[in-house]
């Protein structure tokens, strides 16, 4: 058991929450996976592979969110009371699987609409890969710990945190330095995903530290619904938001079905221009 959430009983509200909100996060995946693939043929082929990095991330996180929901369900069973943990137990082991996959993709798409090219793509890339990677292991070291020693949890916390801002410091120095690359009005947009991103990513070293402030079933309700707002914030709506710059410079760009769908939806083209 190396998760606080195997430590609890539940009452039906409690229990229900955490149930409601990993199915929540399935559906909102899923159904922005759709989206991706219908919007997919508006981007200009130059930042296609942004929307599909977004329809890759969307499966992968739905498919774990799916397993997570299942594993909730199967970990416990309703006594008349309470719900009580059984013979199987719940792991958020498997997010940080997850992100291992999912955070590289999401720094990419980035990339991509921020115009980097050749070398310099390779090279950030790299870089922000290897602070993605560092933050997630050592994240998932740490949080081994939650049970047993709240020390090993705060240490490894903290050298995952450095990992954390470094890859938050190249994020702002590219995004800072590269929007005047960029085209079709798209720099205040791309200056409120940084602030998303800020927002979102700083909700998961919350959750990590709910068994130090708030070890009860109450806190694992709160952690719970971190994540969920977390991977809404920092996968959909965070992809929403790319895919929408891409399509505004593809049609800056002079890319046809881009400049057809911001018309649809009412766009002035002088903005795109």
């Amino acid at each position: 058991m190396r998760n606080i959430e195997n430590l609890y009983d539940y009452t039906v509200g409690q229990f229900e929450a955490i149930d409601h909100m990993l199915t929540m996060g399935v559906g909102v995946h899923f159904a922005a996976l759709v989206f991706f693939i219908v919007v997919s043929r508006f981007v200009a082929p130059k930042y296609r592979v942004a929307t599909a990095l977004s329809c890759i991330v969307m499966l992968s996180a739905g498919m774990i969110l799916f397993s997570q929901a299942a594993m909730w369900t199967d970990a416990f069973r309703f006594n008349g009371e309470v719900y009580t943990l059984q013979d199987l137990t719940f792991s958020n082991g498997y997010r940080y699987v997850n992100w291992m996959a999912t955070i590289p993709c999401l720094l990419v798409q980035l990339l991509i609409v921020l115009n980097l090219k050749g070398k310099s793509i390779f090279s950030t890339a790299t870089w922000l890969i290897i602070s993605a990677w560092g933050m997630i292991v050592t994240g998932y070291i740490g949080q081994l710990y939650e049970v047993d020693d709240l020390s090993q949890l705060m240490v490894w916390g903290a050298i995952s945190t450095a990992f954390f801002v470094v890859m938050n410091w190249i994020v702002g120095v590219r995004i800072f330095r590269n929007k005047s690359t960029m085209t079709g009005g798209t720099q205040s947009t791309i200056t409120k995903v940084f602030w998303l991103m800020m927002f979102a990513w700083t909700l998961y070293p919350i959750a990590y530290l709910v068994p130090q402030f708030m070890p009860s079933a109450d806190g694992v309700v709160l952690r719970q619904g971190l994540f969920t707002v977390a991977d809404i914030s920092s996968k959909v709506i965070y992809g929403i938001m790319i895919t929408y710059i891409a399509i505004k410079q593809s049609a800056a760009a002079g890319y046809v079905p881009a400049q057809q769908a911001l018309d649809k939806i009412g766009m002035d083209k002088s903005a795109v221009a």
